[in-house]
């Protein structure tokens, strides 16, 4: 690899413990042809980012070793292939088995999220079954706000892990409407779209249930 593509800095250090596994300062340093103290600076910034951890290693003679190592977190910092397997897999399952099967799947996970966040919650307590909604949102990575209106409440989705999904299969939307719904044991109707153009998703709830 030619100087000028070499990783430098943390980076530099992440990716020698990745392709060569534990390693103690004084190996590291002399791996990438920097001074200890340069590799323990960069390894104390890398530790309070919980990207690197320390384990003593026993010796057959002697006190034990400091060795470096990745922490799982680390992960993320390297090139991943999920995003676009997922693709993949489902265009395969649309044109095998139609968009009925993508719909069947998309179904099939949010009633497993509901028996497992929102049935325990009484269908009446629809201001829990909301804040359990949003909450399990924003660990998906939607970036929810919700906003309290006089007819009720507007959800907003300002951040669409799925973008290339939905945008590619509407029914995504679709399908995440009638789990809203069900979430918050009220009809959620869709108001905006970031497929459509608009700043976020956004989703109303009315605040009482329409008349039967």
């Amino acid at each position: 690899m030619p100087a000028t593509d070499r990783p430098r800095g943390r980076e530099a250090v992440l990716r020698a413990l990745k392709q060569h596994g534990g390693m103690t300062a004084q190996r590291l340093a002399s791996t990438l042809g920097v001074t200890p103290v340069a590799v323990r600076k960069q390894l104390e910034a890398l530790q309070a980012e919980g990207l690197v951890q320390i384990a003593a290693v026993k010796q057959p003679r002697g006190r034990p070793v400091l060795v470096y190592q990745l922490t799982p977190a680390a992960a993320a910092r390297f090139p991943q292939g999920y995003r676009q397997l997922a693709l993949d897999l489902i265009e395969q399952i649309v044109a095998q088995e139609g968009e009925a099967k993508l719909r069947q799947l998309f179904q099939a996970r949010h009633q497993r999220l509901l028996r497992e966040h929102l049935d325990p919650i009484a269908p009446e307590e629809r201001g829990r079954r909301l804040e359990e909604l949003v909450r399990l949102r924003n660990e998906d990575g939607y970036m929810v706000t919700v906003e309290e209106r006089p007819d009720g409440y507007l959800i907003r989705e300002h951040h669409c892990p799925i973008y290339e999904v939905a945008a590619r299969f509407p029914l995504a939307c679709c399908c995440e409407a009638e789990f809203f719904s069900a979430a918050v044991n009220q009809p959620v109707t869709r108001e905006a779209s970031l497929v459509e153009g608009s700043e976020s998703c956004a989703f109303h709830v009315p605040k009482e249930l329409p008349a039967s």
